[in-house]
């Protein structure tokens, strides 16, 4: 290791590379040699000792200084794995191109912490293959040890990874492996919490509602007894959706005021605004339309304040739409539905425009929109319940030939979902 013994004699120098290679050789066989990628000769390494006012064997003996600058490169490893879980990523670049992973004094553990750090970095940054990139080296390296945190962990990120980029099944599959190793290594750590977390929302995601209850209960119980609240308010927040989704409307109120709560405790984020909609759009369904308008008015207020730019915020400007429609606000409601439904691929805009429509008894128009609302890019669950809209529609107008069409489309979309909702 003389090319990092160099370096932290250069730094103690308080010589650039460009200073202490000046006349001896070029900067680039400097930057080189500091790296380890090059041996220097006997005679640079003299000249350099001259310059650096050291021994030749200052180059190779194993100081004090030595042995604290190797304890301060273990302590950054271990700061950048903090900074990881508190999911902050300011510093991390520059930590990244330090290289560290390339030192031969640092153990093959730590090699794989930073490969986990760097992959959670480019994930931080939405650069997906860069992240696989690195977490899959990850994995190579630390799959066999004893200590499993650092594989649990990037298991982890690789199931997020997966499902960022529409593999929803193979994320389920990395997260469930990650699982059984915890259950069969007894892990009691935030680690853990996460990985059940993760797993709990995309079971959500694919209607396994009540898989996703127990594992994100398991997170809670979890969380309690490490006395801490890692992921509490995601973890609220998914189980008031899947609660919502299996009717169990008292239990969605508890986890969705909880989820609030949790939001409360922190800086205005767009979580809390995102807690109140989900609220909002339960009380709303409950026909408390009133508690409802109230609680959405104050998600678009907050929105116009903070200014967050989310991509789900358009999503909060159609729930206040569709609240107006439920209370007859209809003119109001076209104004925002206008406003925003070019922001929106998922075809929701459409739908409210079309329930508007109907509202209003413009059969026609509501078709129009419905129809159009099909080909957005949203969960053929969500189809099937605009399919049922103008099946319902054609049973008022009299055609029971389109009617019987829709409806069994409506069937087909619910059986095409029903893979995905076991």
């Amino acid at each position: 290791m003389v090319g990092q013994r160099i370096k932290e004699l250069r730094h103690q120098a308080n010589l650039t590379q460009q200073e202490l290679a000046d006349g001896i050789i070029s900067r680039t066989y400097l930057s080189l040699i500091e790296k380890n990628s090059v041996h220097p000769s006997t005679n640079v390494l003299k000249k350099l000792s001259v310059r650096l006012n050291c021994t030749l064997e200052d180059f190779t003996n194993t100081s004090e200084d030595r042995n604290l600058s190797l304890l301060e490169i273990k302590k950054e490893i271990k700061w950048a794995e903090n900074h990881v879980l508190m999911n902050d990523f300011k510093k991390l670049g520059a930590f990244i191109n330090k290289n560290y992973e390339t030192l031969e004094s640092i153990t093959e553990a730590e090699r794989g912490a930073i490969s986990w750090v760097t992959a959670s970095y480019y994930f931080h940054q939405k650069d997906y293959d860069n992240a696989r990139k690195y977490v899959e080296k990850a994995i190579a390296i630390v799959k066999k040890m004893r200590e499993v945190t650092i594989y649990l962990r990037s298991l982890e990120l690789l199931g997020r990874i997966e499902y960022e980029v529409g593999n929803v099944m193979e994320a389920i599959n990395q997260l469930t492996k990650a699982n059984n190793i915890i259950i069969v290594e007894n892990v009691v750590n935030i680690t853990r919490v996460s990985i059940l977390y993760h797993l709990g929302k995309y079971y959500s995601r694919v209607g396994e509602f009540y898989v996703a209850i127990k594992l994100c209960e398991e997170a809670i119980d979890l969380n309690m007894k490490l006395n801490t609240y890692h992921m509490a308010l995601n973890i609220e927040n998914t189980l008031g959706r899947s609660y919502h989704a299996t009717k169990d409307f008292e239990q969605a109120e508890y986890h969705y005021r909880r989820a609030i709560s949790y939001a409360e405790l922190r800086p205005v984020s767009f979580d809390l605004i995102g807690s109140l909609s989900n609220l909002a759009m339960l009380l709303m369904e409950l026909d408390r339309t009133d508690e409802a308008y109230e609680i959405i008015l104050k998600c678009n207020k907050m929105l116009d304040n903070y200014r967050f730019d989310h991509p789900y915020a358009v999503n909060i400007r159609l729930h206040l739409a569709e609240v107006m429609i439920r209370k007859g606000i209809y003119e109001d409601a076209r104004a925002i539905i206008a406003e925003n439904i070019k922001n929106d691929d998922t075809g929701y805009g459409e739908e409210l425009m079309g329930d508007l429509e109907y509202q209003l008894e413009n059969y026609q128009g509501a078709l129009t929109y419905y129809k159009i609302a099909l080909n957005g890019n949203e969960h053929v669950y969500y189809f099937g319940r605009i399919s049922k809209k103008i099946a319902e529609i054609y049973v008022k107008l009299g055609d029971l030939e389109q009617s019987n069409e829709y409806y069994k489309k409506c069937i087909n979309l619910y059986e095409d979902s029903l893979p995905y909702m076991v």
